[in-house]
């Protein structure tokens, strides 16, 4: 017996739409659940002979990989002996695909800047991350492997201590605060106070002046206004800024002069 022609044609449209519905969970793209956001303090390194001119860069960026988002950064170069000064800054912009591959593109001494890589699902760090520059004074001769993390504000109470080469030790705490952007340039700051008991050096709460935040490094001074007494000191920090190792530190001032390292943790 055959069907009623009305009843084949939903018959077949049904048999059709199936298919159709089981070709598409096949060849389905994946798409980003959730947007990840990429907002903050990033380094990128790379020790590979290519990027010679510009072994390592820092700065800030902006955005999430939401579909249609934009990424934006502001970054410049960690050393002096990279192909541009670090004090010039250089934008860079871009988006994430639905599989969080990020890529980035900007102006460089005359020449185009890529970044490139796949972003973490906790949005702290890129997967196989690359970066190069074509055209300019900064160009690369391939593209260089990199490393690519962001690291967490130095804010909270911190205490440690520094040491000198005659074995002289320095108590200290400290409470800071890092800026949550980023200046015209790519650097953040801090703000706060530190303490170094039973120091006729610094017998007062002194606060936070000068500082820079770029990257994993940190510069930052104390001076006491009522002695005169000032203390620079600069080093770098663990990515989720709990430990923050002073390679040189300087004093000046009628305690003076003096210099060493030392080594600072979260509390």
């Amino acid at each position: 017996m055959s069907l009623p022609r009305s009843l084949a044609r939903l018959t077949l449209s049904g048999s059709l739409l199936g298919l159709v519905g089981c070709a598409t969970g096949v060849d389905r793209v994946p798409v980003n659940a959730s947007a990840i956001s990429v907002t903050g303090n990033w380094q990128f390194a790379s020790t590979d002979t290519s990027a010679a001119k510009l072994a390592a860069l820092s700065g800030e960026l902006t955005g999430s990989s939401a579909p249609n988002a934009t990424i934006t950064g502001i970054f410049h170069a960690d050393s002096a002996s990279a192909c541009v000064a670090p004090s010039t800054a250089f934008e860079v912009s871009g988006s994430a695909t639905t599989a969080s591959l990020v890529t980035l593109t900007g102006t460089l001494a005359g020449g185009k800047i890529t970044i490139a890589g796949t972003l973490a699902a906790d949005g702290l760090s890129l997967t196989n991350p690359t970066y190069t520059v074509t055209g300019g004074t900064c160009a690369f001769t391939s593209t260089a492997k990199a490393t690519a993390h962001v690291y967490s504000s130095i804010t909270g109470n911190y205490a440690g201590s520094f040491s000198d080469a005659s074995g002289q030790v320095i108590s200290i705490t400290a409470t800071l605060t890092q800026t949550p952007a980023s200046d015209t340039d790519g650097n953040f700051q801090l703000s706060g106070t530190g303490t170094m008991p039973n120091n006729p050096c610094f017998p007062s709460t002194v606060s936070v002046s000068n500082s820079t935040v770029t990257g994993g490094a940190f510069n930052l001074t104390y001076t006491d206004a009522t002695t005169g007494n000032s203390v620079n000191a600069q080093g770098t920090f663990s990515t989720d800024g709990s430990t923050l190792t002073v390679s040189q530190w300087t004093l000046t001032g009628p305690c003076g002069p003096d210099t060493g390292t030392g080594l600072i943790t979260k509390q």
